[in-house]
């Protein structure tokens, strides 16, 4: 049976897969992710059409719809707010590039896996949802270089699957500090409670086939 970041995984590579994409669409799709990427914002439909020299924003609003329809970006006020695995808004997952630079992602896994979808060293700090403590995360070509505390896990809480994932399930994929402290919020938020726990290797494999090929 499989687990169940494996069963997000797949549903966030089979709704790319299974839109329909044209090559022009899926244009549109790497090129915001790689806008997202670059300046720790999404792009907006005026600079998606003068970035890839489209003809009109009605031809941008149209794509950026079908693209919503599929759950592949998430849009309110026709600007588009996340699109996995970059969120426009303050998440507990903040993502900073070699260079300085930094971008929100909207999970623990998403977070993990901007490093194969952009091949870029990473440093990753979250907050536990129980303490607020910071942790830290460094991967390098491919591995997890370093990390604080010592007994960070992720907690993947068992919501069910469909809509929404960037609303539904992603702000249940989290890093804890420790043990103990999944528990207390365990007890504290007995409704979110079921799940399943991991290593950070087996977190950053799920970043890696989920995200790995995104741009490709």
């Amino acid at each position: 049976m499989k687990r169940l970041m494996e069963q997000i995984g797949e549903t966030v590579k089979g709704r790319i897969a299974g839109a329909g994409l044209n090559p022009l669409e899926n244009e549109v799709r790497k090129y915001i992710l790689t806008e997202f990427a670059r300046n720790g914002r999404p792009p907006a439909p005026e600079g998606i059409m003068g970035g890839l020299n489209l003809s009109s924003v009605d031809v941008v609003n149209q794509i950026l719809e079908k693209l919503q329809n599929a759950d592949i970006l998430t849009r309110k006020g026709g600007e588009i707010i996340s699109a996995y695995p970059f969120s426009a808004s303050k998440t507990l997952h903040k993502v900073i590039f070699e260079d300085g630079h930094e971008v929100h992602a909207l999970c623990a896994t998403d977070a993990l896996g901007i490093h194969f979808m952009l091949n870029e060293d990473i440093t990753v700090l979250s907050r536990c949802p129980q303490c607020s403590g910071e942790m830290s995360v460094i991967v390098k070509r491919g591995r997890i270089d370093s990390y604080s505390p010592q007994g960070m896990i992720e907690f993947v809480s068992n919501r069910e699957l469909g809509g929404c994932t960037a609303e539904n399930l992603c702000p249940f994929i989290n890093f804890f500090c420790s043990r103990e402290h999944l528990k207390e919020w365990s007890e504290l938020n007995p409704g979110y409670k079921n799940g399943e726990t991991y290593s950070l290797n087996e977190a950053l494999e799920h970043g890696r086939t989920i995200f790995g090929d995104l741009l490709k």
